[in-house]
């Protein structure tokens, strides 16, 4: 409360005070800003000619007071512009009037501190934030603010310096400890330990002391989210900071950010249209309260990238220019605004120009950290405008730096057991990678495109399976226990059961950081790197090829590689006439009365086993992008399918394939376990399941390994320790939760692809004969993902899934073939190709014998 003098004057200013501070205790901040502005006009009309010195003191000092209060209560608000001249002048009086030890002028000091850096005055901030923590007897709330100065202006380790002085500090105000380590989370996403920033502020959010802390981690959180490339989470955070600061902070520059990351993010996730309001919104807000502010640069650097999404890029110049001039200095927060220039200039025909603005961006950037996130887009923008220029050679290594940033971010354990997702947001260069050696030429060049696609490919899986069997205790388990829970509650839902999912996903994901923090074998952590080209070749077998196709915004690139050869390919179709003749065989395969789709085989054949037409033998086919879901082994070259002249099969990637076909594995110990469900509510009866069970388990001598009413703790029991694992059963494939798949069992239960990854198999082989057991959500860079990934996760070595529906009869006799083959000791793709060849030579379309995919992780394709 502020002093001042005696007397009459002083009774009344004092209602006023304590009425205003009752405005302020009930989150009245306007009426209490209000109250005080009176104090204040009461207080500026000054003593009366014959009062003391002291008395004069004591009102100059009410007056300061008063000016410091009126400006937290704007801070408050969220309105640095309208606090800035009252700290400015309570600065100017407390310097007249006190010594500079006094804590009122520490505490002034800071709080300037704090509106210089929201407005974007850096080097004014850090100035009065040094000055504060020399003068305050408890400096740890300035080295706070000096931290996210110094972390704004570009110098991060800094900025950790000030954070763990101000840890080795203590005080009689218990609240600042809890403040330092939200602000500690806000400094750790800077330096890309993510799951540590997750933990900190999802605690943080649950123990908010107020709405507006409430609101501070709500959109951290969210802004976690976003550099993870979650935009689901991202935008339902980044929501719920918005409603928090509307209800407790409206027409402030905290509601102006929070607007901003929200459209940020609706852009991102492709959601043009839905951006458009709330960064209307946040321009408008912070024009008026901070116009020269740091935040207002990222806005603008919006419009400019609207404006260029339009087609518009001699506006978005203009405009960014403006707000590049409105700056009072470039700093970290105008990279982005950088960057949107030099593409506007680009898209404009003045390379140049645009060579100037993204070499400024780097410029930025580099000085701060080589590994400065922004730095992904910077140095993967200044390659694409390098290569157009005819320099791939200088591109290359922009890429190489920018696929350096991307690594260093790459989250490891994410959301969910077994279907954690690549890093995938730096497609743009790992592909750019990827053609500037084309373009560049030479085997060297080659072999770096050969192990940027890896990069980019299934790394997930292979941390997966480097991670297999490791069993949680204690509180850990405990939580795994209640997070089961959870899904299972949530899986009734993404099956039809009715209700919000919100709340479960929700407790789901409080689950997940509470665990990543209890025990770090669930924590981020880098993925293996991916293989070079001469691993893969070492790993592989005489006679056997690696075929690698990456679908690029480029073109389609083929890798060949076997043992004594390599071949780099850039293949004749782009990725869009590609899809044109996979979608086409994909229809004439669903639907029962099309023909054979002959001329579209033919010209798939064609352009994708042509370069390697010499080394067809045995293949492991590594597809991407729209290529995934072809059935490779019907393709025909010369007039004769793939399945007549190879053994196909499909690997995740060349790096699974490489780091886990010879890695240790439990010996089996039984030949067979086999699950059959003839009869499933809602469903189509499947009469030949329990036929196709018995069949298989005769076969291989094991009559009474057969369960035809199996629960989800009879598959993992009896799947474990055997050899060959059937399950002839209904599927349900979840696209967009893929974790959810899985087959619905005896009674309600239901199997989901998140228990499976749990199971612990030795499985050479896992038959799945449901219907589309092979879909599954396609992820950047991994290709399908769904229940096969599960099962390797589990410890399967190769998995038979189906890519459409198939009739009983036929699955069936496909069933025999390969099981009498796998008992007489040949391998499994070995094996699947004898089925599909006895099926082919009565019913030669593809829909009846190419139904069912083989995934196997064997490097040669012929161990048994």
């Amino acid at each position: 409360m502020p002093r001042g003098p005696s007397g009459p004057l002083v009774r009344l200013v004092g209602r006023q005070v304590e009425a205003a501070e009752r405005d302020r205790a009930a989150g009245d901040q306007l009426a209490a800003r209000d109250r005080y502005a009176r104090v204040l006009d009461r207080l500026r009309r000054g003593p009366s000619w014959w009062h003391s010195p002291l008395t004069r003191l004591l009102w100059a000092q009410a007056t300061a007071d008063a000016l410091t209060v009126l400006g937290e209560i704007d801070m408050a608000r969220g309105r640095p512009d309208l606090a800035r001249p009252s700290f400015e002048a309570a600065r100017s009086r407390y310097r007249e009037i006190v010594h500079e030890t006094s804590e009122d002028f520490a505490t002034v000091l800071n709080n300037l501190g704090v509106v210089y850096e929201q407005l974007g005055l850096l080097a004014e901030s850090e100035e009065a934030l040094r000055q504060a923590v020399r003068f305050s007897r408890d400096p740890r709330a300035a080295l706070n603010n000096l931290a996210l100065t110094l972390q704004a202006a570009g110098y991060p380790d800094a900025a950790f310096d000030a954070l763990d002085r101000a840890a080795a500090l203590t005080g009689p105000d218990d609240s600042l400890g809890w403040m330092l380590d939200g602000e500690r989370a806000f400094h750790l996403m800077y330096r890309g330990d993510f799951a540590t920033a997750l933990v900190r502020l999802a605690g943080r959010y649950e123990q908010a002391r107020d709405p507006v802390d409430a609101a501070y981690a709500a959109g951290n959180l969210a802004q976690a989210y976003a550099a993870l490339h979650d935009p689901p989470r991202a935008l339902d955070w980044q929501r719920r900071a918005v409603d928090l600061r509307r209800r407790w902070q409206p027409d402030s520059l905290p509601l102006a950010i929070s607007l901003y990351n929200l459209a940020d993010t609706l852009a991102g996730d492709g959601q043009h249209a839905a951006a458009e309001e709330p960064l209307t919104e946040a321009v408008r807000l912070a024009e008026a309260i901070a116009p020269h502010g740091p935040e207002l640069a990222g806005m603008r650097a919006a419009r400019v990238w609207q404006l260029l999404e339009r087609g518009e890029p001699a506006a978005a110049a203009r405009l960014g220019e403006e707000a590049l001039a409105a700056l009072p200095s470039v700093t970290r927060k105008a990279i982005g605004l950088l960057l949107a220039l030099g593409v506007a200039e680009d898209d404009q025909g003045r390379p140049g120009r645009a060579r100037e603005h993204f070499d400024r961006a780097r410029a930025i950037g580099t000085a701060i950290s080589p590994l400065l996130p922004e730095l992904l887009w910077i140095e993967t923008a200044l390659g694409r405008h390098l290569l157009d220029g005819g320099a791939p050679a200088e591109a290359a290594g922009c890429f190489d730096r920018a696929i350096a940033v991307a690594e260093s971010l790459r989250p490891g354990s994410a959301a969910e057991p077994g279907l954690e997702r690549l890093f995938g947001s730096a497609r743009s260069a790992y592909h750019g990678r990827i053609e500037a050696a084309w373009r560049d030429g030479g085997p060297a060049e080659a072999a770096i495109a050969f192990h940027a696609a890896e990069s980019f490919r299934a790394r997930t899986l292979a941390e997966l399976l480097g991670g297999a069997g490791q069993r949680l205790t204690g509180e850990a388990a405990r939580i795994v226990g209640e997070l089961d829970r959870t899904r299972s509650e949530l899986g009734a839902i993404y099956r039809g059961a009715g209700g919000d999912p919100g709340p479960l996903e929700e407790r789901a994901e409080r689950l997940r950081l509470r665990l990543r923090a209890l025990d770090p074998r669930t924590a981020d952590r880098e993925a293996p790197r991916a293989c070079t080209l001469a691993e893969v070749r070492d790993a592989l077998a005489d006679g056997v090829t690696v075929a690698v196709y990456e679908v690029t915004d480029d073109g389609v690139f083929l890798f060949g590689v076997s043992r004594d050869r390599f071949t780099f390919t850039r293949l004749e179709p782009g990725a869009d006439q590609l899809g044109t003749l996979v979608e086409a065989v994909a229809a004439a395969c669903a639907d029962p009365d099309s023909a054979v789709p002959a001329a579209e085989l033919r010209q798939l054949g064609e352009w994708l086993l042509r370069p390697i037409a010499d080394r067809l033998g045995r293949l492991a086919v590594c597809p991407g992008g729209v290529l995934a879901r072809l059935p490779f082994e019907a393709l025909e070259l010369d007039g004769v399918a793939l399945l007549e002249r190879s053994v196909v099969w499909s690997v995740p990637s060349a790096t699974v394939l490489t780091r886990f076909a010879a890695a240790p594995r439990r010996a089996p110990g039984r030949p067979f376990a086999g699950f059959a469900m003839a009869a499933t509510p809602g469903m189509d009866a499947l009469p030949g399941a329990a036929r196709e069970v018995r069949a298989a388990a005769e076969i291989l001598g094991t009559p009474d390994a057969v369960d035809l009413a199996p629960t989800a703790a009879s598959i993992r029991a009896g799947a474990a320790g055997a050899r060959y694992v059937h399950l002839a059963m209904h599927g349900s494939t979840s696209d967009t939760q893929p974790l959810y798949s899985g087959f619905p069992l005896t009674g309600d239960e239901f199997l989901y692809a998140y228990q499976i990854a749990d199971f612990d198999l030795a499985a050479e082989l896992v038959v799945l004969s449901a219907c589309e057991t092979a879909t599954g959500a396609s992820r950047a860079g991994e290709g399908v993902v769904g229940l096969a990934y599960a099962l390797f996760t589990a410890g399967a070595r190769g998995v038979l899934v189906s890519r459409w529906p198939i009739a009983d009869p036929i699955a069936a006799r496909q069933m025999k073939v390969l099981y009498r083959d796998l008992a007489d000791g040949q391998p499994a793709a070995v094996a699947a190709r004898a089925a599909a060849l006895r099926i082919r030579r009565t019913r030669p379309h593809p829909r009846h014998w190419a139904a069912f995919h083989l995934i196997d992780l064997s490097t040669g394709g012929t161990s048994a």
